[in-house]
C-alpha cells in the first residue's frame, strides 16, 4: 500500500512539472529564427509599431543607395520588458526616424531581431528580451 501511494505521489508531482515547464519549452529561441552571424544596423522611418505580446515588432522603411524603399520587420521583447527599458510606443510613433541594430532573419528576408535602438534625439534602448541573443555592438 505505501508504495501506490508513492507511486501516485510521484506520478502527480511529474505531471504538475510538466504542465509547469510546458509554457517555457514552447516559446522559441533567439537561434531558433535569427542568426548572430549576420548583425544589422540599419536607419530608417518607423512605418508601424506592435506593442503585443509575447513579441513587440517594429516595421521600418529604410531607403537604399539607389532610392528604393525597403520594409525591414525586427522583433523585440515583450510591451513590459520594453516599457521596464524606458521605451514607449510614443517613443516609436510612425514617421519618427530610427536606428535598429540587430541581427538578420535566417530565411534571410527583411526581418530581424532588434537588440537596441536609437531615437531620433539619440537615446539608446536595449529592445531584446531573448536570453541567449547576443548583446548589443558598442
Amino acid at each position: 500500500m505505501k508504495t501506490i501511494k508513492t507511486v501516485a505521489i510521484a506520478l502527480g508531482l511529474s505531471s504538475a512539472a510538466a504542465l509547469v515547464s510546458a509554457p517555457t519549452q514552447a516559446h522559441h529561441a533567439f537561434a531558433a529564427e535569427f542568426d548572430a552571424a549576420k548583425p544589422v544596423t540599419l536607419q530608417g522611418t518607423v512605418e508601424k509599431v506592435r506593442f503585443v505580446n509575447p513579441h513587440s515588432w517594429i516595421y521600418i522603411d529604410v531607403k537604399a543607395k539607389d532610392g528604393s524603399v525597403a520594409t525591414w520587420g525586427f522583433e523585440f521583447g515583450t510591451p513590459s520588458s520594453l516599457r521596464n527599458n524606458g521605451l514607449t510606443r510614443e517613443d516609436v510613433e510612425p514617421g519618427s526616424g530610427i536606428t535598429v541594430q540587430g541581427f538578420r532573419a535566417k530565411n534571410g528576408g527583411n526581418f530581424g531581431y532588434a537588440v537596441q535602438v536609437q531615437l531620433a534625439n539619440g537615446r539608446k534602448v536595449s529592445t531584446g528580451s531573448a536570453p541567449d541573443a547576443p548583446p548589443a555592438r558598442t
